[in-house]
């Protein structure tokens, strides 16, 4: 998951099953989504009133309680389709964990889902996306809604439900016990998926709607099997994560197990609609739905493909990558979560010292440490110096010079690793002394015997500058990525060669400048400045994101770096487009109509990376102003602007698309040597031959040359140019001089 900083509106419909429960925990916890709403059905999993509950419930563990909540249909509006009473009874008590729930601090809203939505809608001026977790009754609701609802301003819906190419789910449950057991409608219907059974009829009515679906249907859920392996990558200690964590128990081994392989169903769908799994093959469909009821081989429910040409096209996700899915379930689940503005945070940092170590490296972090406050202005952490003795350490600023004396000064510890408080986060510091150190560690590792039982019982362990070298000698970080200071790039690996610890090592710099896999305690990073962002993630563990920037811009005056300086892989079948990217800003595409707008979203998505950042129709003040700024002689328009973002590069392409006025509707390609206008748009990237090999075999690239780019001597920049389908010409181009990356722009 790409913590970028940008929030999307979300409202989420459910029918709070087991696992509606899991996908909410893991959007709860996603910084880039703003959770408008929940809106619950009782046409589903849970019956109406406990929904409601539960929904509250969550957003009080998730420390969300403003979020709204609304009531909608008990009923849906053709059969009356339900899943089994005892197998309802069972999700309204949340596969018996709802006692581990916190009481609700929120209360319900008094508008139905659908006039929620309805406000929403008319209100927001962003776009809002909604996610269907459960049957489309109050979907349904919403479009018969009078006036008609802004529907417009919904970017899409992401449905989980529907089986297109396999059988449904609705006799498999059905006949899985006896007591669930329903009758010939349900037993013979080996056709339907459930959320499209429980009311076929408004399943049509959305289907039908022209609005932009997405559809994540039981097809693709094959590929998401629940086991014992999501309950492993959850290592997260917060209560969201523990509460995810015994309902996935509960489901593989408890009293909540099923006897059919049971897919991970919502938070699938709600991790396809972030956009995070890059594997996903989506094709467009027009998908029809059959809403007639037979008492035996019934098909009522079932969802097919159509020729049908009244019937929009919609997006249907047909494939993933289990390895990529769990890798997002993981990182999801074990992302920070958003503490309560009222809720106190206290924490130890022991910071490890030694003789000659770096100034910066620990008294950075320490500013970092010293200046994160709780809401009510108390600190976040207590941080403390450690050392082996109390005798003073002495401090170098920088590499001691080979002649003369260099910059110092005393230090003495507050602890020694005898005697000292509990320690939350260990801080282990480099600096010139390391050498020594470490030599005296390999004869007598006293200090590194230390080192592993204070990790044992902390939250995370971060290793700085040439510190990772004593974290490495504790043979606590095993086949992970890495990094340290540059200097010290080849002595790590060594070690990692010397102890069989199969580390990756990488240069950060000009990315994050720090490495953390979520689902670890161990964090690394490079020297010196590296440090303060590493320390910054560390009270983004903490407090959120939200926090952590407003600490780096409005307290530290520091810019956060960002990015990915390499990408984990050189090899172009496994390249993730928005790690090569490094630098741009701002890029204006006209499109045709919506359909080409998706299109687009979707080519600049896949090909280099690029988010959903937010889309929204001008107003008609925001369009009279537009109009008269643009020269268009009426002052007259209607337009609407989705804007994409790059997560590593931050920066944007604007898409606008004009209703009114019209102008030439026809793609122009432009020679490279045309004169007049913007020719091309250069991306300075880290590895021209590789994303050469990558470009030149993604659809709807047209490359310039169909040779690779030669690198020049001694002209340090290579290029290469190519083209999309939208008439925007690209120049690629490695080595260009320099000096820093700040939020995307190269200087």
């Amino acid at each position: 998951m790409n913590k970028i900083g940008l929030t999307k509106n979300l409202i989420i419909d459910t029918d709070m099953g087991w696992d509606d429960v899991l996908a909410i925990l893991l959007l709860l916890k996603n910084p880039n989504y703003h959770i408008l709403g929940i809106t619950v059905t009782g046409c589903g999993e849970t019956h109406l009133d406990q929904g409601v509950d539960l929904a509250l419930r969550l957003l009080t563990l998730g420390n969300q309680p403003d979020v709204t909540v609304c009531a909608g249909a008990s009923k849906p509006s053709q059969y009356n389709h339900q899943f089994p009473n005892t197998f309802r009874d069972m999700m309204d008590e949340a596969c018996g964990l709802k006692n581990l729930l916190p009481e609700p601090k929120g209360t319900v809203d008094k508008r139905k889902a659908w006039e929620f939505i309805k406000d929403s809608l008319a209100e927001e001026e962003n776009q809002i996306t909604i996610l269907s977790l459960g049957g489309l009754t109050n979907i349904d609701h919403l479009l018969k809604l009078d006036p008609k609802p802004e529907v417009k301003n919904i970017e899409r819906i992401v449905v989980m439900g529907g089986a297109v190419n396999v059988d449904g789910n609705i006799a498999a449950l059905n006949n899985s016990k006896a007591e669930w057991n329903q009758g010939p409608e349900y037993s013979t219907n080996t056709y339907a998926e459930w959320n499209i059974f429980l009311d076929p009829q408004a399943a049509e009515n959305v289907f039908n709607s022209e609005i932009p679906i997405k559809l994540v249907p039981l097809d693709v859920c094959d590929y998401a099997i629940l086991d014992e392996t999501y309950y492993n990558l959850i290592t997260a200690k917060d209560n969201v994560a523990k509460f995810a964590k015994q309902l996935i128990l509960e489901k593989v081994k408890g009293p909540a197990k099923e006897d059919i392989p049971l897919p991970i169903f919502d938070p699938l769908a709600a991790i396809e609609m972030t956009n995070d799994l890059r594997k996903s093959m989506v094709i467009s469909e027009r998908i029809a739905v059959k809403t007639e009821e037979f008492f035996e081989d019934n098909t009522c429910g079932q969802t097919y493909k159509t020729l049908d040409t009244s019937v929009p096209e919609m997006e249907v996700v047909v494939s993933i990558s289990t390895v990529e899915f769990k890798k997002a379930f993981k990182n999801a689940i074990n992302s920070p979560l958003k503490p309560l503005v009222t809720e106190n945070i206290k924490k130890n940092i022991g910071i490890l010292i030694f003789n000659q170590i770096e100034i910066q490296d620990f008294a950075g972090a320490f500013e970092v440490f010293g200046a994160a406050r709780n809401a009510d202005n108390t600190p976040v952490f207590n941080t403390f110096l450690i050392a082996t003795d109390k005798d003073p350490k002495l401090c170098n600023a920088g590499v001691p010079p080979k002649k003369g004396t260099g910059s110092f000064f005393d230090i003495t510890p507050n602890h020694t690793i005898d005697h000292h408080p509990h320690i939350d986060i260990l801080y282990v510091v480099g600096g010139e002394g390391i050498d020594e150190l470490v030599k005296q560690e390999e004869k007598n590792p006293a200090l590194i015997k230390w080192i592993t039982k204070v990790s044992d019982t902390a939250d995370y362990v971060a290793g700085t500058c040439s510190g990772v070298l004593l974290l490495a000698l504790s043979k606590q970080l095993k086949n992970m990525n890495v990094t340290t200071h540059h200097a010290r790039f080849n002595e790590l690996k060594q070690m990692s060669d010397k102890y069989n610890l199969n580390l990756n090592v990488f240069d950060t710099r000009n990315g994050e400048n720090y490495i953390h896999d979520l689902s670890s305690k161990f964090m690394t990073s490079g020297g010196v400045h590296c440090g303060i962002a590493m320390a910054l993630h560390i009270v983004e563990l903490y407090q959120g994101l939200e926090a952590k920037e407003a600490l780096a811009k409005d307290v530290l005056e520091y810019t956060i770096p960002r990015g990915v300086a390499h990408p984990s892989s050189y090899k172009t079948h496994h390249m993730d487009p928005q790690n090569f990217v490094l630098g741009f800003s701002h890029l204006n595409i006209i499109m045709a109509d919506m359909k080409m707008m998706d299109e687009a979203t979707k080519f600049y998505r896949n090909t280099l990376g690029f988010r959903d950042s937010w889309s929204v129709w001008l107003s008609k003040e925001a369009c009279a102003h537009f109009a008269r700024d643009a020269g268009f002689e009426d002052g007259k328009g209607k337009v609407m602007v989705r804007f994409l973002v790059h997560p590593n590069a931050q920066f944007h392409i604007e898409l606008m698309y004009y209703v009114y006025p019209k102008g030439e509707q026809e793609i122009t390609y432009h020679k490279t040597n045309d004169v007049g206008g913007i020719r091309h748009i250069a991306l300075e990237v880290n590895n021209i031959l590789q994303v050469y090999d990558w470009l030149k075999d993604q659809e709807g690239v047209t490359m310039l040359s169909k040779t690779r780019p030669e690198k020049l001597n001694p002209d340090p920049q290579t290029y290469f140019y190519w083209i999309d389908p939208y008439g925007v010409q690209w120049e690629m181009e490695e080595g260009r001089p320099m000096a820093r990356v700040i939020n995307g722009i190269i200087g």
